[in-house]
This record gives structure tokens, C-alpha cells and sequence, in this order.
């Protein structure tokens, strides 16, 4: 399955923006950054990550428009803590045709004005890593990434539709995907499935959590999402 999104614009590059920014890229996506401070653009590995970097005032529609933001299959909204410039560069990316629009938030209270405004989904960067936010921008199949240890991470996403119907042992899924299925959440089962039997068949609506090597977690992303 090819990736449903290819191309990203982050307004903002704080920690968080710049974070989400690099992940992106690392994840092999085109990207293009935006912020009105000069010296934020100079970072090497923002320069080295994004497909190009753009200085101006991300909450000026005029700015915007000169961006193509439209052109974009997402853009993520990450200006700091002025809520009422978050506020208004939604509602100007909606305007300007932007169908798939995040935003960060500080807080659950500014996170449902956001929503409110037209953004797709809100973050919170206390509670989430610009990795994990990536992830999820750039694959909403993938619903967690989770770096375990310098060796393993663990990789949580929806069951991919070519195991519908079929079991572990079926998909040969350890051998084959050098991954372990740890637990499994069905929506006909009243709580988690954990170490899922060799003759679980995944059913339409499950979620997978896998733990492996993040190489081998990533070849497993990039084959379904």
C-alpha cells in the first residue's frame, strides 16, 4: 500500500515544529518549513531535513498564499503560545483550501477551539513526541510509535487489510516481518487480546501492537502504510 500522504507544511519550528519537521523527512516525505525567525531557519539539520525553508510570518494570510499552502496534503500549525494566531491561521488555511490541517495546543481547552476552527486533529507536546506526531500525520494507520530501548521499539496500528481473515501462523508474521505480535484489540472482545495464540484470526476493526527492532518495525510501516 503506498503512502496516503507525500508532501507536509510545518508553520512554526519551535522544538516541536522542527521535531516534527525532521521526522517527516526521516520517514522519506517532502517537507517545507516556515517561521518568521531568521535565525530558527539557519539550524543545519532543519536545512539538511526540509525541502526547502521559507522566513515570514506563518499567521499572515498574504504569507500563506505565497506558500501554496493548498498544494500541501497537510499542514501542520505549531506558532508557539499565541492561541488566538492559532486560532485564525486555521481558519485562514481552511479558507485557502487546505482539507487536512494540525495543530498544537497546550492545553485540552485551546485543543477543542482548534478543533472548532476546522483543524483535523489537535497535539499536545507535554503528552506527545514530534516522532509520534509524525507518525501519525503521515500514516493514520499508525496509531503509536513508541522507542522502547536504544534496541526495540513498539508499533501500534490498524490491521492492515491483507490480514483480515487470515491467523498469526498464516501470515508467518514472526519470521516474515522479524516483529512479535504482543497484543491485539478487537472490537469483539471485551478487553485486549495479550499474546495473541498462533490461531487468532484478525478481524476488520483490530489493532495490532508489535514490538521489534525499529528497522524491521519500519520495513513493516512502509510495506502497509
Amino acid at each position: 500500500m503506498k503512502h496516503l500522504k507525500e508532501s507536509f507544511l510545518v508553520l512554526g519550528l519551535g522544538r516541536f515544529g522542527s521535531s516534527v519537521l525532521k521526522e517527516l523527512a526521516r520517514l522519506g516525505y517532502d517537507v517545507v518549513g516556515a517561521d518568521k525567525n531568521e535565525k530558527v531557519l539557519q539550524d543545519e539539520e532543519l536545512q539538511d531535513a526540509a525541502s526547502y525553508l521559507a522566513e515570514g510570518d506563518v499567521t499572515s494570510t498574504a504569507f500563506l498564499e505565497e506558500l501554496n499552502v493548498d498544494n500541501f496534503d497537510a499542514v501542520v500549525v505549531s506558532i508557539g503560545d499565541d492561541f488566538e494566531s492559532a486560532i485564525l491561521t486555521v481558519l485562514a488555511l481552511k479558507d485557502l483550501g487546505c482539507e487536512t490541517v494540525y495543530a498544537k495546543a497546550n492545553d485540552q481547552k485551546r485543543g477543542r477551539g482548534l478543533k472548532g476552527a476546522g483543524a483535523t486533529d489537535v497535539f499536545f507536546p507535554e503528552e506527545e513526541t514530534g516522532r509520534r506526531v509524525a507518525y501519525h500525520i503521515a500514516n493514520p494507520g499508525i496509531l503509536q510509535y513508541i522507542r522502547l530501548s536504544p534496541y526495540c521499539s513498539g508499533l501500534e496500528m490498524t490491521v492492515p487489510e491483507d490480514f483480515i481473515g487470515k491467523s498469526l501462523a498464516e501470515l508467518d508474521f514472526r519470521n516474515r516481518y522479524k516483529a512479535l505480535v504482543v497484543m491485539v484489540t478487537s472490537q469483539s472482545e471485551e478487553t485486549p487480546v495479550v499474546s495473541p495464540a498462533p490461531d487468532y484470526i484478525f478481524q476488520p476493526g483490530d489493532t495490532i501492537f508489535t514490538v521489534g527492532a525499529e528497522k524491521d518495525l519500519e520495513r513493516l510501516r512502509r510495506k502497509f502504510y
